[in-house]
Order: structure tokens, then sequence, then C-alpha cells
């Protein structure tokens, strides 16, 4: 049985990103409850153009992992994405917001999430080796401290990735009354990151009984610095990684 099956999970990822984990803890057994302690603002700036620009010169694929990540691409953008350069989607939803926001997607990952993503993108490469000289390029258009799925699993095939952040998420502000927690009936909450952190205490009651599970040390040291009580703390990235030490 999952270790989540029954309990009533907190869910504090941004808005936009939220839902494939949402999904997953419900395929578990649980009940996702999606409390978005995270706000995502666009790079909307002049170093961040030309780095998006740079990233793409030469790339084979722009890979896709949110729909924030395609409406920054759009707002960095205006002209499109280069007819050269082929685009991936983590996931339907992020596909969807692609053909109608850059006017295409070519590549959908088939499980909607980043190593998915990766894996498609390594078997695509495969499939269609580039007669040029240099190896092929991917650039990413992502958050600040987004998951590195494709560097891991590309690079050490050859592939050159190029990473432009062009979307940040800070800590939602704070909330005049806070959510009390324990009237939702949550019994779980999933941290991903210091400033999921900072975003929850200002946003809600925790309650003194909650499992709180951390994505890894830097969330931990975080969560502990605002007194919650961390139960466990991920060895590796991810909601599986997360998974994997619920007590």
């Amino acid at each position: 049985m999952s270790p989540v099956a029954g309990r009533t999970v907190l869910v504090t990822r941004a808005a936009e990103d939220a839902a494939p984990w949402a999904e997953r803890l419900a395929a578990l057994g649980a009940t996702p409850v999606v409390f978005p302690c995270l706000v995502c603002e666009t790079l909307d700036d002049a170093p961040t153009r030309a780095a998006l620009a740079a990233a793409l010169d030469g790339a084979a694929w722009l890979a896709l992992t949110s729909r924030r990540g395609v409406e920054a691409v759009a707002a960095l953008m205006p002209g499109g994405v280069p007819p050269s350069v082929a685009v991936a989607a983590v996931g339907p939803a992020t596909a969807t917001a692609a053909r109608a926001l850059l006017g295409r997607c070519e590549l959908v990952a088939p499980e909607g999430t980043g190593a998915s993503l990766a894996e498609a993108l390594r078997r695509e490469l495969a499939a269609h080796p580039s007669p040029a000289a240099p190896p092929p390029k991917i650039a990413i258009a992502a958050a600040d401290r987004a998951e590195r799925h494709l560097e891991r699993v590309l690079e050490p095939e050859g592939v050159r990735v190029a990473r432009v952040a062009v979307y940040r998420t800070v800590p939602a502000p704070p909330e005049t009354p806070r959510v009390a927690l324990d009237a939702l009936g949550i019994d779980t909450i999933l941290l991903a990151s210091p400033s999921a952190v900072a975003g929850l205490v200002h946003r809600a009651v925790v309650p003194d009984g909650a499992v709180i599970v951390t994505i890894g040390p830097s969330t931990t040291e975080a969560a502990r610095a605002h007194g919650l009580a961390v139960r466990s703390e991920a060895r590796r990235p991810g909601l599986e990684g997360i998974l994997e030490v619920i007590p």
C-alpha cells in the first residue's frame, strides 16, 4: 500500500506547477489539497531576453516544463521561436499553451514529468542524429529553481543543454488571518523549497501533529528555522523522492 493512501496531503507548489503532484497523489489514494505557497514572476528584462536568444541560437529543441514557461517565452520573444527550433512540452497543458502562444508544439512528454520529457528528447535525438559537427543543443526555458532532469539525462549523452530562467518563484505574501490547516483535515505537508516554507508560514497555521516532509537539506533547514518539526527529508529530488521517505 502507498504511504500516502488515506492521507490528506498539502501540496505547497505554485498554482502553475501543482497539478502533476496532485494527480499523482490522488492516484496513490491520497486526498491532495493544493495550497499554493509560491507565486511566479516573469523575468521580463533585457539580460533574460538576451540569454534566451543565445540559448536558442543553434538549438535543435526548446524544452518547456510548465505553462508559465510558455507564457514567459511568448512575452520575451514577441517575434516567436525561430522556425529551426522544435518545441517540446512536459505535458498536455504545457503543449496546449505552446500551440496557443507560440503556434506549435512538436513533442509532448508521455508521462507529464520532467524526467519523461528528458527521456523523450533523448530518444528523439537518437532517432534523428544531427549531421552537423557540433553536438546537438537543447534550450530550456524554466523557473529559476527548476529541477535539472534534462541535464542529468542528456549531458552524459553529449548533448549541450542551455538553461535560461525565464521566471522565478517567490514566497506567497503574508495573509491575515492565516488559514488553520487543521480545519482542512491536513495531516501531511510536502515542502519542495525554502521559498515554499516561507510562503506556508505566511499563509497558514500549521498543526502541531502534521507530518512535514521536505525535498532536501536546504528546505529542511528553512522549515526548522521557522519552528516547523520536519519528520523526514528526501534523498533524491522530485515527488517520488519525497514519497520514498514519508513515514
